[in-house]
């Protein structure tokens, strides 16, 4: 009886002493504690049956916007039309580079047809898909000329050239000036007075 109070007091004291003074084993880093684990975002929209949009293609260019007719080179006759002539100036991307019917505009675009204003587009064998024009002149600006200024002349003649000056009144009785010419010194008059008759007394004298 006693010996076995002992041994259950040496195992009680044997089983403290370890909690006391043994050290546990350090956790490794990548182990975490429970309740402590970082918390994971769940995308429930696949869950949901929610599909991701599409990526948005990139606008592709409509031919219309990269080609430019630029001129032409009609054929004469129709002859000439159905054998195939013509040349148009086409503008692809910015650059301008002459085409014969026939070759590739871009990519599997061909000139098929050459008109007076226009040209037809498409692949070879098939039905034009696109008809390019040139475009039309611009009107040239016009604008309107500025008031003329009211001109010194007047018709029958200018009686008084100097606006400034005071019109000058021939008095009665003397020769009227030409215009406005001005008076000649030592001059003689245009209608000089008739000499002085002499009478019988004087003529007796």
């Amino acid at each position: 009886m006693a010996f076995s109070v002992w041994l259950l007091l040496g195992g009680s004291v044997a089983y403290w002493g370890l909690q006391l003074f043994a050290r546990p084993l350090p956790m490794p880093a990548s182990v975490l504690p429970a309740g402590e684990g970082r918390t994971t975002q769940v995308d429930l929209s696949r869950l949901l049956g929610v599909t991701a949009p599409d990526a948005a293609p990139e606008p592709e260019i409509a031919p219309s916007t990269r080609l430019r007719l630029l001129g032409v080179v009609a054929p004469k006759n129709a002859k000439a039309a159905a054998a195939g002539e013509g040349v148009a100036l086409i503008e692809v991307d910015g650059m301008a580079r002459t085409v014969r019917v026939g070759a590739a505009v871009d990519g599997e675009l061909h000139l098929l047809r050459v008109d007076v204003r226009s040209a037809s587009l498409g692949r070879l064998g098939q039905a034009p898909t696109q008809v390019l024009e040139i475009s039309p002149p611009v009107a040239p600006a016009t604008g309107s000329l500025p008031p003329a200024p009211p001109s010194p002349v007047v018709l029958g003649g200018n009686p008084n050239p100097n606006p400034g000056l005071p019109l000058r009144v021939n008095p009665p009785g003397a020769a009227p000036v030409q215009g406005n010419m001005p008076p000649t010194y030592g001059a003689q008059p245009v209608n000089p007075a008739p000499p002085p008759v002499r009478t019988e007394e004087q003529q007796a004298r």
